[in-house]
């Protein structure tokens, strides 16, 4: 048992992991267990339907964050709205995806003090994100309807959901999950994150200058040994001397994270990105940047 515990431990998912799935959908059994319903954003058709999740970022110098402070916020100026439903429902497919879409209210005269670009730059960023999503749902809803023609003896599982992670007076910051299940299951999730006082997108660049990729990267490490160090069952491909090839090296460029309530930087990896499939989606919370 303590053998096969380890060698679970150390599986790490292949690179073709998506064509895995689809081959599984043939001979794999009916996964019982209860998967949490799940939705996910998809873009609106016009400038209206905005999907976006909304993040307010803290600034990199008191100088700024001075500044900040005098500046009037977006506030309640976003609304989410659900724009589409797909559901299917049968003995070896099914499927929950609820599409919310985030729009701008309309402009009260508690907001006058908004600046014009604010507001437009703040929709702007929206549409991008919306575009993204709409991509990333589109292609998953797809593969699922293909996998129903292709593989009808099969079984598959798609559960897309959003969580909303902050809302307060500086953040707003929404998390999607995106869960495909064909006899195994494989979790991934995505972060946006918008400045409710500029309206811009944030990114890790502005928030770690210029060289993020190697700061946050060191302190992602430095927090994995920490973690395998204080419990045994906790394992990250690093420092991992049988398969080198599987070791973190850094993060992303476009590295996934998000804000939480306290104004943390939350670094964040897909299931089997940097650890076994047994850890899950895994968060790196980032401290002492102020």
């Amino acid at each position: 048992m303590k053998k096969w515990k380890e060698e679970y431990k150390n599986i790490k998912a292949p690179e073709n992991m998506r064509e895995k799935l689809e081959e599984s959908i043939v001979r794999a059994q009916k996964d019982k267990k209860k998967v949490q319903k799940l939705r996910i954003w998809k873009r609106l058709g016009s400038t209206a339907a905005v999907l976006a999740v909304l993040l307010i970022l803290p600034n990199t110098s008191r100088t700024a964050a001075a500044a900040m402070q005098q500046l009037p916020i977006l506030g309640n100026f976003f609304r989410i709205v659900t724009v589409r439903e797909y559901q299917v429902e049968e003995e070896r497919h099914m499927a929950d995806v609820k599409v919310p879409g985030v729009v701008p209210n309309e402009v009260t005269e508690n907001d006058d003090k908004i600046p014009e670009e604010t507001l437009q730059q703040a929709q702007q960023t929206a549409e991008e994100i919306n575009f993204d999503i709409q991509k990333m749902t589109d292609e998953l809803i797809e593969e699922f309807k293909k996998s129903m023609e292709e593989y009808e003896e099969g079984y598959q599982d798609l559960y897309i959901d959003s969580n909303v992670l902050t809302d307060n007076d500086e953040w707003f910051s929404l998390e999607l999950i995106l869960y495909q299940g064909a006899g195994s299951g494989y979790e991934r999730r995505r972060h946006y994150t918008i400045n409710k006082k500029t309206g811009e997108r944030a990114a890790l660049s502005e928030l770690y200058g210029e060289n993020y990729i190697e700061t946050v990267s060191e302190e992602v490490k430095t927090q994995m040994r920490k973690r395998m160090a204080e419990d045994e069952n906790v394992i990250y491909w690093l420092d991992y001397d049988d398969v080198p090839e599987w070791n973190f090296k850094s993060i992303a460029e476009n590295q996934d994270f998000y804000i939480d309530a306290d104004g943390h930087v939350v670094i964040c990896f897909d299931e089997y990105e940097v650890a076994p499939g047994y850890m899950g989606c895994v968060e790196f919370v980032l401290k002492g940047r102020d």
